[in-house]
């Protein structure tokens, strides 16, 4: 075989095998964005039941199908621009969020050797993004122009700090222990014992930490009820309000897994 044809099929290869990681790369945004979407559902029942009221009622058979009605409505509502905002920023930041929700995803893996991209520091990209996404936050409040989502984003940065500082040194507990930055080696350190009955007396602290991480009651400071407004995101509307509703559920989606990862073995048990 000659050279040519070897770098013809050699590029034929890497074409082919480029399409299909972009083809599972979709299949699993689609497929995580349904369940999340049906985990707002759940999430409102679960609340209305705790809070003895009605909750989601009407669309479908007992509201079943309130999530798919409420996206529609989402995605079809004209955005509102405020006069003073400057549009081509008001529109890149949710954009923005977006894409670094949906990145998060490719530092996930299902099982040995299974997942998008064979990533060695998971903890390193995550903690990236996650910093990212809280810089989105306040580039939010400041090109919204408006008093109120400004004072949200600065209170949810200063949540974020204080959080970072508690996050970091549960990580570097974690590191000390497993030696790696890599999920792979964690779930591998994990197979005859899980690590979370290591941290059992650090359980309340890991429960702050993530109700803190992912903007969950009592620490939903960021939507401020005392004003009447929705935090940060009180100037959008729409779509791009539903790009950040989604990043917000993502960011919850992937801190469960993530701690699944370094606590519970993932797939070993």
């Amino acid at each position: 075989m000659s050279v040519l044809t070897r770098l013809i099929l050699l590029q034929i290869f890497l074409y082919y095998t480029s399409l299909y990681a972009l083809v599972v790369n979709l299949v699993v945004m689609l497929c995580a964005t349904l369940i999340i979407a049906s985990l707002t559902l759940i999430e409102r029942k679960i609340l209305s039941l705790i809070q003895r009221r009605v909750g989601p009622d009407y669309v479908g058979y007992r509201g079943r199908l309130q999530y798919l009605a409420d996206a529609l409505k989402l995605f079809v509502k004209g955005v509102i621009f405020p006069t003073e905002v400057t549009k081509f920023w008001f529109i890149i930041v949710p954009s923005l969020v977006a894409a670094l929700c949906y990145t998060i995803w490719v530092n996930s893996i299902w099982g040995p050797s299974i997942g998008l991209f064979e990533i060695e520091y998971n903890l390193v990209f995550a903690s990236i993004l996650s910093l990212l996404f809280g810089f989105c936050v306040i580039l939010t409040g400041y090109f919204s122009k408006s008093k109120y989502a400004f004072i949200a984003s600065i209170r949810s940065i200063l949540m974020l700090l204080n959080l970072e500082i508690f996050l970091g040194l549960f990580i570097l507990n974690l590191l000390l222990i497993s030696e790696s930055f890599s999920f792979m080696v964690f779930c591998s350190y994990q197979q005859y014992i899980w690590l979370f009955w290591n941290y059992i007396g650090m359980l309340g602290i890991i429960v702050v930490i993530f109700l803190l991480e992912t903007n969950r009651a009592p620490f939903d400071l960021a939507e401020a009820e005392s004003e009447l407004v929705t935090g940060y995101t009180v100037e959008y509307g729409g779509f791009y309000f539903a790009l950040y509703y989604l990043g917000e559920y993502f960011h919850l989606f992937f801190f469960s897994t993530f701690i699944v990862f370094v606590l519970f073995g993932d797939w070993l048990f």
